[in-house]
């Protein structure tokens, strides 16, 4: 069996100082790891690299100062393809899933046409782990397993007491605070994932970091 780390937004060196120790415990014995992006600095690979070789996508928070990731990739472990894309369509798509999840209290069910989206983006794979939405999540659609580790920042920059954004910013900002709020508690713990690779297939595990 083969254990492979999966990290998402962790927006460290924007909204976090530094990745949260707990990581390198909760991912301690993996043989790879995977971020979905919105790094959103490129030391922060450095740092995962410390446990064992990063394979990372750019997502759009990130400003890597010159280091080229690209927006998707696949990789192959153990013979099974594990596809790596961040999750974000289009900024004004986004929105409007999240106004209208708003409008439904969180009852629209919306996620099924993001992840056919993203499998199309990709084409075949074991294994679809994407990031951008900040919730952990394991399901399966057409044959494949769909992993969200949920984010290293769940909270994104809504955190604590800090305001939203002037302008057409501020509106978003909102809209996205009650969107995550919808979500409930535990999508607003930090979180990492691993996924077990053996010759049978491919399974998911959520691990909260406390």
């Amino acid at each position: 069996m083969t254990k492979v780390g999966v990290v998402a937004d962790s927006h460290v060196g924007e909204y976090l100082d530094a990745l949260p120790p707990q990581i390198f415990a909760a991912l301690a014995g993996c043989q790879l790891i995977l971020h979905a992006g919105d790094i959103s600095r490129p030391w922060v690979l450095d740092e995962l690299a410390r446990i064992a070789p990063v394979v990372a996508v750019r997502g759009d928070h990130d400003k890597l100062d010159g280091l080229e990731l690209p927006r998707q990739t696949i990789v192959t472990v153990d013979g099974r393809r594990i596809g790596l894309i961040h999750g974000r369509r289009s900024y004004l798509l986004d929105l409007a899933v999240v106004v209208v999840n708003v409008l439904a209290r969180g009852k629209l069910r919306w996620r099924a046409g993001l992840h056919r989206s993203l499998l199309r983006r990709l084409g075949p794979v074991d294994c679809l782990v994407y990031g951008h939405w900040h919730e952990p999540l394991i399901t399966h659609v057409d044959g494949a397993l769909i992993f969200s580790p949920g984010a290293v920042c769940p909270w994104g920059s809504l955190d604590g007491d800090r305001l939203p954004g002037t302008g057409w910013q501020g509106i978003a900002d909102r809209w996205v605070r009650t969107y995550r709020t919808q979500l409930g508690a535990d999508a607003m713990r930090r979180h990492v994932g691993v996924l077990d690779v053996t010759a049978d297939g491919v399974t998911a595990r959520l691990i909260p970091l406390t």
